[in-house]
């Protein structure tokens, strides 16, 4: 049996080497193996320290030469299994490696072992970080967060133990410990590849605030305004439910109807607007209506089922107009468009509610004359019911 999990400070390159030098000598007898190989762990650990890694040398020469002093014949080996053939398929890779950095240091003129075996702690530690990044984004922690943190203490211990051979699978790895760890490590590579292509593994609060505000607007039913390649008006991240354009002079103006660059209508999104204050509080849905209407408002403190605020748009006679502000509104069990809100003598037709502030200072721009608006700011649109009405 061999004393390579005793070895605890043996160094990688070594345990490898000495995995493979045995899987050359595994046609012999277990007690036979053990007694040309113990101690071997110490001896090479000593020789890399002075030499460096390059002094191992090739581990199937080095097998034939134990094989030869202790005189023992060359014995016929079963058939490769899947086992070893895999085996062989990472020894290669590993040589092929060698080779490249061997090659590389050629090129540069330099020995670049050294600067390999400096990288690889490092590596540990990045690794770590990549498993550390992936979990929190499970949870949905910032990774600046405390179980973020607590999490990465502890994934750069375990990584580093586990490159240093100190604990799982420690001593020598056998092809599945092998074939895990390439695969764990070509994961981590993966996390951080997509990090990098995401712009850092994390956004500004503004992106964050902008994308819920956009997955909130695209959720909406039949309320909902038909959307085109964005859906609405989104200022700091949070979504824009209506417009209170202000002139020159700093009045507020009613009927503005706004486009964009190439002379397409600048909508918002119309969703209901749950947002319920002590000055304007939403009044509960009623017994009668909560069985008719869909609860898309909720008290935080209470849960109890609010009515929502539903915006109204404007018309041309021809089409309902979502670009023309400030868009009229009122408080409703549903979210469903009413047909007759505008009809004449309704007391809870839709209207424009008061813009947020009175005035705003004046603006000026040098050789540009302001416009100025034909008529004063009315209570409630111009629009027409039947229009108002059409789906």
């Amino acid at each position: 049996m061999t004393t390579t999990d005793a070895e605890p400070n043996v160094a990688p390159e070594v345990r490898l080497f000495l995995a493979r030098v045995r899987r050359e000598l595994d046609d012999l007898d277990p007690e036979v193996l053990s007694d040309i190989t113990d101690g071997l762990e110490a001896d090479f650990t000593e020789l890399v320290e002075e030499r460096g890694p390059d002094a191992l040398g090739d581990p199937v020469e080095y097998a034939k030469e134990l094989r030869a002093a202790a005189g023992i014949p060359v014995g016929v080996k079963a058939p490769r299994g899947f086992a070893e053939r895999v085996d062989g398929l990472l020894d290669a890779g590993h040589d092929r490696f060698d080779a490249a950095v061997a090659k590389g240091g050629e090129l540069l003129r330099t020995d670049l072992g050294p600067v390999v075996a400096w990288l690889r702690p490092l590596w540990w530690i990045v690794r770590a970080w990549a498993a550390a990044w992936l979990v929190s984004a499970m949870f949905g922690w910032s990774m600046s967060s405390a179980p973020a943190v607590l999490l990465l203490i502890v994934a750069v211990a375990v990584s580093m133990f586990i490159g240093a051979g100190r604990v799982w699978p420690g001593g020598e790895r056998g092809t599945a410990a092998r074939v895990v760890l390439l695969g764990l490590n070509t994961f981590a590579a993966f996390v951080l590849f997509m990090t990098w292509a995401s712009g850092g593994g994390g956004s500004t609060d503004y992106d964050r605030g902008w994308s819920d505000g956009f997955n909130e607007a695209g959720a909406g039913g039949g309320y909902a305004a038909p959307m085109d390649e964005q859906a609405g008006i989104y200022s700091n991240g949070k979504w824009v439910s209506n417009i209170y354009p202000y002139d020159a002079s700093g009045k507020p103006l009613t009927g503005v109807q706004l486009f964009d660059q190439e002379g397409k209508p600048i909508d918002v999104v119309t969703q209901p607007d749950c947002t319920s204050t002590s000055a304007a509080p939403l009044p509960p849905v009623t017994g009668d209506e909560l069985d008719m209407a869909e609860v898309v408002c909720t008290d935080e403190m209470t849960g109890e089922p609010l009515q929502p605020r539903i915006f109204y748009p404007w018309s041309n006679g021809a089409a309902q107009l979502y670009n023309v502000f400030p868009l009229p509104s009122r408080v409703q069990p549903g979210t469903a468009l009413d047909p007759n809100a505008f009809a004449d003598g309704s007391e809870d037709a839709p209207a424009i509610q008061e813009p947020p502030l009175a005035t705003v200072p004046k603006a000026s721009l040098p050789g540009i004359t302001t416009s100025s608006p034909s008529a004063s700011p009315s209570a409630s649109p111009s629009a027409s019911p039947s229009a108002a009405g059409k789906p």
